[in-house]
């Protein structure tokens, strides 16, 4: 018999197996996989699916949620992504993830939940179970940095409530958002409408795929077949039309070979509007997967692609047809106003100046970036200290200024109009001095020297940066390890989403909402 250590390990292996590739419980009695462990482990008695689904999945999940929350334990700031979804069995859920930037200086992203949310999805019970959780998991409300999600009026009144100042809308939802404005151009709306029936038409037959692949082969095209977008993600819809664009010659004349699809064909109109539309979308494919990961920093990019976006990609050239500059406009606008909210813009510009990679290149007043900076020193030491810091507290701090018994004060003035000209130049002369004293802080100090340190190169870790460099720059260091976390997309939850589908498939459909969040939570968070 094999030892009891060994079974063990088998079983927690197999259930390891069950979670991370999401496997249902009930493959371990299947007739295949039984024989194959009787190859591997002859000796070795499988158990029945109850006891992984009631023991050994709960156990891994407890298991686990301790090791996170112990990693939670040592960061000081918390990002969040957050969304709603309605799973293949009609049940609402919320999903949560959370990034931060531990003492080492390693960014971290964990998924937390997979909540079940039966109330109306109104934004006080969205905020009431995102409250929930994180004190669930014992965060603060006040180590919350920023909650990112899509542009939901729900989600919005939520969080823009909850966190006035802390609440960023997902790039990848505004890009797609914005290109859909040049998408639902009527021109345009009717060549897309028009490629996805002729793409679907072929997808539906096989004759046609058979026939399709021999006027590939005699046009010399490459074997591709055609693409069926999704409607509402406008990366598929580029794929489509790619797709169709490369292999349209093939398509026209597989359909021309019969005279029952000869109506089918696209006119010459159509394939030009399409070819202009690919010409705008193809650029902008990679932009919402390069500030979508999860591992590295995101949101001090976010300006700098902004930028480019606006100011190269999408700028309007003499040489280019009406309807290329209408599309280019269409995105250009909408994703300007997307981004026109003071605080969210606030937030975007410090964390593109707190990397080291971009600083004030991508900034376009830099002073009062600055000055930002400098204030956000004062609120932070305010927290810490539980009352407001002074510039006066400060300045004693380091012996460089004088106490209050020993400050400048306004002598008395003589009476009448020489008097009140007096008072009037005094005061003027302190208000500067006060100017001078700010300078002279230790904040403006900082910032002054770090911002004219040349940047690193952009392949470089700026995390690591600022692992090398954080004695030298205390102040700007905690501020980078507070905002840098900051996700630039909420593709986070999304994602999870995604598991939660493959998960809950139509044969398990019977999984309560407590095991199917302890089944994503297991498939993402385990390594």
């Amino acid at each position: 018999m094999a030892s009891a250590c060994e079974d063990t390990a088998i079983t927690e292996s197999l259930a390891y197996f069950i979670a991370k590739d999401m496997m249902p419980f009930r493959m371990v009695e299947r007739p295949g996989f039984n024989a194959l462990m009787k190859t591997v482990a002859p000796k070795y008695k499988i158990p029945r699916r109850q006891h992984f689904s009631e023991k050994e999945i709960p156990n891994m999940y407890v298991k686990l949620k301790d090791d996170i929350a112990n990693s939670l334990a040592e960061a000081k700031h918390f990002a969040f992504t957050t969304d709603l979804w309605t799973s293949n069995t009609g049940h609402p859920y919320m999903s949560l993830t959370v990034n931060f930037i531990t003492p080492a200086w390693e960014i971290k992203s964990a998924c937390l939940e997979t909540a079940f949310l039966p109330d109306d999805h109104t934004s006080v019970n969205i905020k009431e179970m995102f409250e929930n959780l994180i004190k669930e998991w014992g965060i603060q409300q006040s180590a919350v940095v920023c909650v990112t999600t899509d542009n939901g009026t729900n989600m919005k009144a939520a969080f823009k409530s909850l966190l006035p100042s802390n609440w960023l809308s997902c790039f990848g939802h505004n890009l797609n958002l914005a290109l859909g404005k040049a998408l639902k151009i009527d021109q345009v709306d009717a060549a897309v409408r028009a490629c996805r029936s002729v793409v679907q038409g072929f997808n539906h037959s096989w004759k046609r795929r058979r026939e399709l692949a021999k006027k590939q082969a005699e046009l010399n095209l490459p074997p591709h077949t055609l693409i069926q977008d999704v409607v509402t993600r406008w990366g598929s819809t580029c794929d489509m039309i790619s797709r169709f664009v490369e292999q349209h010659a093939a398509v026209t004349a597989t359909l021309m070979a019969d005279r029952n699809t000869r109506h089918l064909v696209l006119r010459g109109s159509y394939i030009s509007t399409l070819e202009d539309t690919c010409r705008v979308l193809k650029p902008l494919r990679t932009f919402t997967d390069s500030l979508a990961a999860e591992k590295c920093i995101t949101i001090s990019s976010l300006r700098p692609v902004l930028q480019h976006l606006t100011e190269s990609i999408l700028a309007e050239k003499d040489d280019e047809s009406s309807l290329v500059r209408s599309m280019k406009h269409a995105i250009c606008k909408n994703l300007q106003e997307r981004y026109e909210d003071a605080d969210m813009a606030n937030v975007i510009d410090m964390a593109c100046v707190l990397d080291p990679r971009f600083k004030l290149n991508f900034v376009e007043d830099a002073d009062s970036i600055k000055r930002q900076l400098e204030q956000q020193f004062t609120q932070e030491s305010s927290a810490n200290v539980g009352s407001t810091c002074t510039l006066s507290q400060e300045s004693s701090a380091r012996g460089e200024c004088e106490d209050e018994g020993t400050s400048v004060s306004v002598p008395e003035a003589p009476k009448g109009l020489a008097g009140i000209l007096k008072i009037i130049t005094m005061k003027k002369q302190l208000k500067k001095q006060s100017a001078d004293m700010v300078k002279s802080t230790l904040a403006f100090q900082e910032v002054s020297v770090y911002t004219a340190l040349p940047t690193i190169s952009v392949d470089k870790d700026p995390l690591q940066w600022w692992k090398d460099n954080e004695e030298e720059f205390p102040r700007l260091a905690k501020l980078a390890q507070k905002i840098l976390c900051i996700p630039a997309t909420s593709v986070a939850s999304e994602r999870l989403f995604s598991s939660s589908g493959n998960i809950q498939t139509v044969f398990r459909s019977s999984l309560k909402p407590d095991k199917l969040n302890m089944l994503v939570f297991l498939h993402k968070n385990l390594p």
